[in-house]
């Protein structure tokens, strides 16, 4: 006979193991589906398809009603990792350019007042969101922040918010590559990771050795900056301890192209899994003002970025990747991915994620302490 008070112990440790088992089978179904997508866009010759093409993937089955996700703790070491790669990307004479930075972030500060305001406007007047609810959606980048703002607020629509902030991400990383393939945008590095004919090259003993060296810094720094909570820790403490190793010279390996294809699929894979669970008739009545409102704010974006690339002498679409509203770890993998100074826009997103959490409280109208509960409502 089955003993009560043992039953009761253990049925928790079983719920457990089965939601882990649970989380496991679907990261892995997540990101095999996501591996295809990137085979997909191989195949057709598309731009940084490892990166495109399993976020196209993995939205399209997760919007037809496929349960997917990736578990945290690889979303956390994918984080890690690719932070360290995007730090190993800084040189000695990369460091000279930030003297540039301060008028840069002074144009970050107005590209986001600009994109703001133009989204807002944009979604109240012609697609009749309500206010609190566009001024959501239109806030760029900084999700999870947005989201537990909209679901604190009696005023907002969250799936509309969700809906709306999760397209802006999905079809920067989709679109985005694409548009600047087509326009010849990107450096010679761009095409040794985007090609679809990449292969494993063997690593040298003092190449193996820097690389150990790279991760092992980047774990600890990655480690070290979530439990401080720094905002996306997981990404930025190993980009900055990567970009301390070979700035100042201590580590000089190149990383071999390949070795990042990996990350690019988990990234690719985790923005596509943002649309589990999305009604697909609210995503079709709203996937028209999604897209239009990205446009609003990418074009005002656009407008702030070109003087000031042509006053500091920088790329034009480094900057506006740079201010572009798209989330933090999204747009710095997308310029590493397309051969950018992915520090530049790294340090960019971070400034203005760091900036919108004290900002958005006010630009809803009210500060959060006075902000009312809203009831449970459904999740798109």
């Amino acid at each position: 006979m089955t003993n009560p008070e043992h039953a009761a112990r253990t049925t928790p440790i079983v719920q457990r193991q089965n939601l882990q088992r649970g989380t496991l089978l679907g990261t892995a179904k997540t990101i095999a589906i996501g591996a295809l997508g990137g085979f997909g866009f191989a195949a057709f010759g598309l731009p940084l398809p490892w990166l495109s093409g399993p976020a196209f993937a993995v939205a399209a089955v997760a919007l037809a009603g496929q349960r997917l996700n990736v578990a945290p703790a690889v979303r956390t070491l994918t984080l890690i990792f690719l932070g360290a790669t995007m730090g190993a990307a800084v040189k000695p004479e990369t460091l000279e350019t930030l003297q540039q930075w301060p008028l840069s972030l002074a144009g970050l500060g107005v590209a986001v007042f600009a994109m703001m305001i133009a989204s807002q406007v944009y979604l109240v007047r012609i697609h009749g969101f309500e206010s609190t609810t566009a001024k959501l959606a239109a806030v760029p980048g900084a999700l999870p922040y947005v989201l537990a703002l909209a679901e604190a607020d009696a005023r907002a629509d969250v799936r509309r918010v969700a809906i709306v902030q999760t397209l802006r991400l999905s079809c920067l990383l989709m679109v985005v590559p694409g548009l600047f393939w087509l326009l010849g945008v990107g450096n010679a590095a761009a095409p040794a990771i985007a090609d679809t004919t990449v292969a494993p090259m063997a690593l040298g003993f003092d190449a193996a050795r820097d690389l150990a060296i790279l991760f092992a810094v980047a774990g600890v720094a990655g480690w070290i900056s979530i439990r401080i909570s720094l905002p996306a820790g997981a990404l930025f403490g190993p980009m900055i301890a990567g970009a301390f190793l070979y700035g100042s010279g201590l580590i000089t390996a190149d990383l071999p192209d390949w070795l990042m294809l990996p990350g690019f699929v988990v990234i690719g894979a985790m923005v596509g899994a943002h649309f589990d669970g999305t009604d697909p008739r609210l995503f079709a009545s709203t996937v028209v003002a999604g897209v239009l409102s990205l446009c609003v704010g990418s074009a005002a974006a656009l407008a702030v970025a070109a003087p000031i690339s042509a006053v500091l002498g920088l790329s034009l679409p480094q900057v506006w990747l740079a201010y572009a509203p798209g989330g933090v770890e999204t747009m710095s993998i997308m310029a590493l991915a397309l051969g950018f100074d992915a520090a530049y826009v790294a340090g960019h997103h971070a400034v203005r994620f760091l900036g919108l959490g004290l900002l958005v409280p006010f630009w809803l109208g009210r500060p959060p302490a006075d902000r009312e509960v809203a009831p449970d409502r459904p999740r798109p």
